[in-house]
């Protein structure tokens, strides 16, 4: 694989937005058996439909559009508070509504409220009966124009939802369910081994990257995938505007939301407003795909722009994402010129983790296809890839230039890993301004102060205080190295045992001070009969975990998938997999970190998160808390005990004049470039200026300090092990720091 230089700008900026996400709002249901006396609740079952001639009706190909991937069958419904499920109070006044919805055989469920309009203090949730999975809160913050909320699978055939509403609410919630999604097979299941389609197994994983530079380290995270409609799925890409004011539009495909042009004349503003959208669904290793987080979503969207003849589709997000997802707002590039060297397409395939495929070569073409007439000549044409392909699900997927701005998104092709030929992006060139109507163009949305603009650089939209996910496995470069050791035969090390150790760390050393808004974990299957009781904690401490700054219960979102869609819910924790434990509230934290997970549950013996391997790493990070001696270093314990690291990565935005990771200008006195290759830094500063340096490695160490007082500094590391630093300059009295790869 190529490498690449990865150049990095810096500059001191900060934007601010109020927040509101498809994210946990707090609170949490009331136990499932707490019913008024001698009641039980009643499921509403969904009927049966064929569903052999729905596999059927979803293998034809719709004259090669890479089609959006359909998993579920719709019911049409009319559930309401009115005229379904069960009210009762609670002591202190507050009325409970649920509802039990089933649908047999499902692999998931989802819903689509056609009516959402809760007051404040009410809360709205959905879940599993054993309570494993939990959506929401849902609350007023949800409220929306359209007064429409989708909301993300539930897994298995069973959901409930319920509805609490204070004593003094200012008036009755008006809530309607108008839509039941039969999901009859997991839209995620082809990023685990064993079930992946061969014509997507050679589409290699994002992660993959990392040995080069990790050269789409922010570009990959503009790609999200798209639920619509709770049947499809598609990819987009968030973009951003000459405005730099941060509006999160949404680039896709149009016949990723009127069913491959099925629909005739759909209201695309009611069709956005079912789409969620899915941030970091990423598998966390790459020779062995593993599912990704789930827990980041924003639900609805509204359609700015829809033009069918070249399938176009801009939509803006409702909601701002969250500084913990970590966006990046991609640039684009809307001229017709053409530079052959390097072409990058991320993509979902099949509604599977984030993937990318490269090209050396584009042309101008005209899509052909019995479906729909497109405009002749408003493509990009791949000749053929050389590295991966595309498949269903890809539809939407931005096509990326040399310079890493957005040039096309996908509508279809031919190409398959044994002839990865031939496929079709149509062109921002193209989709620029075909119309004066503002509903049908690009121009008037990305750029509308200055039409003959056409290309425009990516934006992070928390410059300034950016959020980082720190992973010492990830920055060893160890994320294909990691295992579950043992203790015995039948006993994890870093689970119950023997020993009667319950609880066990992982080590940050921190720049500076922080904000931590949650933390990644990477787990193995998981095999008890009863979901696991955990705690997630986090200390701060001299040379141990010290002093508990913050708590929250691990509840993994589940998924289980088998022999074409069979759910065995007596199994919350099947597979491997990736989550994201996010705090109720940003926890400021200093020093040294450390992030733990207490398993508090005697019937908890098979849980645990994965290590690296042993012999993979000589310096230790993982602690353990031995009933004994306290907390202990791993590398410390009398029993197998050796240096490694706990697959456990903490998500914080660093504080105190510390800028972001990423910029658009140069309006600043520091820049910092990167190369890979040969371990060097260049530092650039205004000819007048003086400052401070420092190198850290991801463990907190200090690598290197020196003083700038020349306008160009190098500063080389031949010696240096690959892997992730980051480079930190005071200058002017603010600082500037820079997270580098070599």
């Amino acid at each position: 694989m190529k490498h690449y230089l990865l150049f990095i700008l810096v500059f001191w900026n900060c934007l601010t937005f109020g927040l509101s996400a498809q994210v946990s709002h707090g609170g949490s249901p009331l136990p499932f058996g707490q019913l008024r006396s001698g009641s039980t609740l009643g499921f509403e079952d969904m009927p049966e439909f064929d569903l052999q001639e729905q596999l059927r009706i979803d293998s034809m190909e719709y004259g090669g559009l890479r089609a959006s991937n359909r998993f579920a069958y719709k019911f049409i419904t009319d559930f309401t508070p009115n005229n379904s499920g069960e009210w009762f109070t609670l002591a202190d006044g507050t009325r409970v509504w649920r509802l039990g919805i089933r649908s047999r055989g499902a692999v998931s469920l989802n819903l689509l409220f056609t009516e959402y309009e809760l007051p404040e203090g009410a809360q709205l949730f959905l879940y599993n009966p054993s309570q494993s999975q939990v959506r929401g809160s849902f609350t007023h913050q949800n409220n929306s124009e359209k007064h429409l909320l989708p909301v993300a699978p539930v897994y298995g055939d069973e959901v409930i939802v319920e509805y609490q509403e204070p004593a003094q609410a200012s008036f009755h919630a008006r809530l309607r369910i108008g839509e039941v999604n039969h999901a009859y097979r997991d839209f995620m299941r082809r990023a685990e081994p064993g079930s992946e389609p061969l014509y997507g197994s050679c589409i290699p994983l994002l992660i993959c990257s990392i040995p080069d530079g990790d050269p789409y380290e922010h570009i990959g995270q503009s790609v999200v995938l798209l639920i619509i409609n709770g049947q499809y799925t598609c990819t987009g890409t968030l973009l951003n505007n000459t405005g730099q004011n941060g509006i999160p539009y949404l680039l896709t495909a149009s016949h990723c939301l009127n069913e491959d042009f099925m629909l005739q004349n759909p209201d695309y503003e009611e069709i956005a407003g079912t789409i969620i959208s899915f941030f970091n669904y990423n598998s966390p290793t790459c020779l062995s795909p593993m599912r990704g987080t789930e827990e980041m979503s924003l639900a609805s969207a509204y359609a700015r722009a829809v033009n069918e003849d070249m399938d176009l589709a801009l939509l803006e997000l409702m909601e701002v994402p969250p500084v913990y997802y970590r966006p990046y707002y991609a640039g684009w590039n809307a001229s017709q010129s053409t530079d052959d060297t390097a072409y990058v397409c991320i993509q979902h395939p099949m509604g599977s983790t984030k993937r990318f495929s490269l090209a050396e070569k584009v042309e101008v073409g005209t899509f052909v296809t019995d479906v729909k007439s497109f405009t002749k000549n408003a493509f990009w044409y791949i000749p053929e890839w050389q590295l991966g392909c595309t498949a269903y699900g890809s539809s939407g997927s931005p096509l990326f230039d040399a310079d890493h701005r957005v040039m096309g998104a996908l509508t279809g092709g031919n190409s398959y890993c044994n002839t990865p030929y031939g496929d079709f992006y149509y062109g921002l060139f193209a989709a620029w301004q075909p119309s004066d109507e503002t509903d049908k163009q690009l121009q008037s949305w990305l750029s509308p102060d200055n039409p003959d603009l056409k290309q425009c650089d990516g934006m992070d939209p928390y410059a300034g205080a950016s959020a980082l996910r720190l992973s010492h496995v990830i920055e060893n470069g160890k994320q294909d190295y990691i295992e579950t050791a043992l203790l015995t035969e039948n006993s994890y090390l870093f689970g119950l045992n023997e020993t009667g150790t319950t609880e066990y760390a992982e080590k940050y050393a921190l720049l500076s001070p922080a904000e931590l808004y949650g933390c990644y974990l990477v787990t193995p299957a998981y095999s008890g009969r009863t979901d696991p009781q955990v705690d997630i904690r986090v200390y701060s401490g001299e040379d141990k975990p010290e002093t508990l700054l913050a708590q929250k219960a691990f509840r993994p979102v589940y998924q289980s998938w088998k022999d074409g869609g069979a759910i065995d819910q007596t199994k919350p924790l099947y597979r491997s997999q990736e989550h994201f434990i996010v705090f109720d509230e940003p926890v400021r934290v200093q020093g040294n970190l450390f992030i733990s997970y207490k398993i508090t549950g005697e019937n908890s013996d098979r849980f645990c998160v994965y290590n690296v391997s042993k012999g993979e790493l000589s310096g230790n990070t993982a602690w353990l808390n031995d009933p004994e001696k306290g907390w202990i270093a791993a590398s410390q314990r009398a029993d197998n005990g050796f240096s490694t690291a706990l697959y456990i990565d903490p998500v914080l935005a660093y504080t105190d004049n510390v800028t972001g990771n990423e910029a658009i200008t140069a309006s600043v006195p520091v820049r910092f470039v990167t190369e890979s290759a040969t371990h060097t830094l260049h530092l650039w500063l205004e000819a007048t200026l003086s400052a401070t340096y420092q190198l850290y490695d991801m463990t907190g160490r200090l690598v290197d300090s020196r003083k700038l007082t020349v306008p160009l500094t190098v500063c080389s590391y031949p010696a240096l092990s690959s892997g992730f630093y980051i480079a930190r300059v005071v200058c002017q009295g603010h600082e500037y720091t820079c997270k580098v790869y070599w």
